[in-house]
């Protein structure tokens, strides 16, 4: 994780993340790593601890498997092939039929809201973890201009300005994107438990969404807890 580029590749904005050269190869502290791993961590983690979407996204080879297994364990969702230009400017059009469901505060469905879920507009992530932001520069440009935070894994010869929480790290390395991943994911999965240990508690760490008709009695037995603590999701992830 730690090999970044050729120096005549490098981006002079990353000489903050560079240890030291190497063979005409830059070599990246893996101090700045971990530090920059650990407030990334706390960022995943207060997301989905509020009940944000957090998306995964790595599009190059061999990725898949690691944005898939981090949005299982953080309860987000994942993208593995080319990101569609336009899907959050213009994410009525391209993302309309997405399919939404309703859920209360412990991430149970509650049925019918079917027809008010097609009205909704398409959901927007909380939150974009891209672990390859050079073949993904039209999605965090997306990002930027609809104030989404992002996170990325970002080599020498990357633009760390690029993303608003950058990890310094190899990206061609899949073994070091897969830790990066895993780490995220457990991060996110352990804001997940800190929600639903309070939930349980009758606290709820969201905005819930509002609706113009009311509830069904149906719906009002499955929520224990009762009142309008609901919440919108997207149905699975992407990809």
């Amino acid at each position: 994780s730690h090999l970044g580029h050729s120096t005549s590749l490098w981006n002079p904005a990353n000489s903050r993340y560079i240890f030291g050269i190497r063979q005409g190869i830059h070599i990246i502290s893996l101090d700045v790593t971990a530090a920059h791993l650990r407030r990334a961590c706390r960022v995943v983690s207060g997301v989905t601890e509020r009940g944000g979407i957090v998306l995964f996204v790595g599009t190059r080879k061999g990725q898949h498997r690691a944005v898939v297994n981090a949005a299982k364990m953080s309860g987000g969702c994942h993208l593995f092939e080319r990101w569609t230009p336009g899907s959050i400017t213009n994410g009525h059009q391209i993302l309309g039929r997405c399919r939404m469901k309703v859920v209360d505060e412990f991430d149970r469905p509650i049925p019918g809201y079917e027809n008010e879920c097609l009205e909704r507009p398409s959901l927007k992530p909380d939150l974009v973890v891209c672990l390859n932001p050079l073949e993904n520069w039209v999605m965090l440009h997306e990002c930027s201009l609809h104030g989404i935070p992002t996170i990325g894994v970002i080599d020498t010869d990357a633009n760390p300005t690029w993303v608003t929480y950058p990890i310094p790290a190899n990206d061609d390395s899949l073994r070091c994107v897969q830790l990066i991943a895993g780490v995220l994911g457990r991060a996110g999965q352990e804001g997940q438990k800190r929600r639903l240990e309070r939930a349980r508690k009758g606290e709820v760490t969201y905005q819930p969404a509002e609706f113009e008709s009311k509830k069904p009695d149906k719906a009002k037995d499955d929520v224990k807890t009762g009142g309008d603590r609901e919440a919108i999701h997207h149905a699975g992830g992407s990809g």
